[in-house]
């Protein structure tokens, strides 16, 4: 066995459609798009990552909830960690961009 057939999408045929590098930015175009879509299919959220989330959005929820001053959040970590991919999977949720006229967080929810 190689060890690419452990992957659900094969290394060798699958593009990277944001060649590794994720932008935090308000883009709309077709191509934005495609891309958060793309983000969004391969977005893996387990371990530290899920804890870290968890946190930041249960923050942000409670103080939503009691229509307090929202508090800030750094975001640190080696280079290549995914602080930038956490930061758009966050600002996405945030905003409850549509992508395709559906709503992220209905899609969030169903997962």
């Amino acid at each position: 066995m190689l060890n690419r057939e452990i992957f659900i999408n094969d290394p060798i045929n699958s593009r990277l459609a944001n060649n590794g590098v994720a932008q935090v930015k308000d883009d709309h175009s077709k191509a934005a798009l495609e891309t958060l879509e793309y983000e969004l299919k391969t977005f893996v959220c387990d371990g530290a990552y899920a804890k870290g989330m968890d946190s930041i959005l249960s923050h942000y929820l409670s103080a939503v909830k009691t229509n307090s001053e929202q508090p800030g959040v750094w975001i640190s970590g080696f280079f290549g960690s995914g602080k930038s991919h956490l930061a758009k999977m966050l600002r996405t949720l945030w905003t409850n961009q549509t992508l395709y006229e559906i709503d992220i967080r209905a899609i969030a929810e169903s997962l």
